[in-house]
């Protein structure tokens, strides 16, 4: 295991993998530092130890998040960068989460796009696009008559498409998966969950599998897989 962080690339050698996520958003990791390597170091600083083996490290990690209550600090030494676009509705339940860093586009500076979230398998959808139409058709007329973008705004529905970034440290990221991946969360913010984790284990791989062993099964049960 190396002390390196590293950023995740995708085939075309970009510095981040974008997963779309629902009919227009997405989730991407855009930038990690730690990775595994920096909870093992977090928690063997304790003992004056040093890494042993790398099956050794892997035990460290799933007793660690195994025990009660969890050593949550060695776990805030590794911190990822995402870049989310989602709706409005699923960003204010995302920000309940506190213990992390967030900066949301602006629709106060930036004029809004006309993008919105369509759910899938509802009745009456095409009411409800008018009523988005509608709601955009206003919001612009309003603007080319000299309202101010961030009063003409208040026109605009929670299922407008925003972004934003989100700094967040593994313990912190594995509480809001926690949360947001369970079957009782919001459908549609379950959908970014279950990618960010796909994500996530991709550049901590030893913690995302003890996560998913050793605090998800129990919480969700055998038949509840985080895929």
């Amino acid at each position: 295991m190396t002390d390196q962080g590293k950023t995740l690339t995708n085939e075309a050698g970009g510095r981040e993998r974008r997963v779309p996520v629902l009919d227009q958003g997405f989730i991407a990791l855009e930038d990690w530092m730690g990775g595994d390597a920096a909870v093992v170091r977090g928690a063997r600083i304790c003992y004056q130890s040093t890494s042993k083996s790398p099956e050794a490290d892997v035990r460290l990690i799933r007793s660690e998040l195994r025990r009660k209550p969890s050593v949550n600090t060695i776990f805030e030494h590794a911190v990822m960068r995402w870049y989310v676009r989602c709706p409005i509705f699923v960003a204010r339940q995302w920000m309940r989460h506190r213990i992390c860093t967030f900066n949301e586009k602006s629709l106060r500076y930036c004029t809004a796009e006309r993008s919105y979230y369509v759910p899938s398998g509802l009745p009456d959808i095409e009411a409800y696009r008018a009523h988005m139409e509608a709601s955009f058709d206003l919001y612009e007329r309003l603007v080319a008559e000299g309202w101010r973008k961030e009063q003409a705004r208040a026109v605009l529905g929670t299922g407008v498409y925003t972004e934003f970034i989100w700094t967040v440290n593994a313990w912190s990221f594995m509480n809001w998966l926690s949360k947001r991946a369970d079957k009782a969360a919001q459908w549609e913010h379950r959908q970014y969950a279950l990618a960010a984790f796909r994500l996530w284990r991709e550049v901590m791989p030893i913690t995302a599998a003890a996560f998913a062993e050793e605090v998800w099964r129990p919480l969700a049960g055998e038949g509840e897989a985080l895929v």
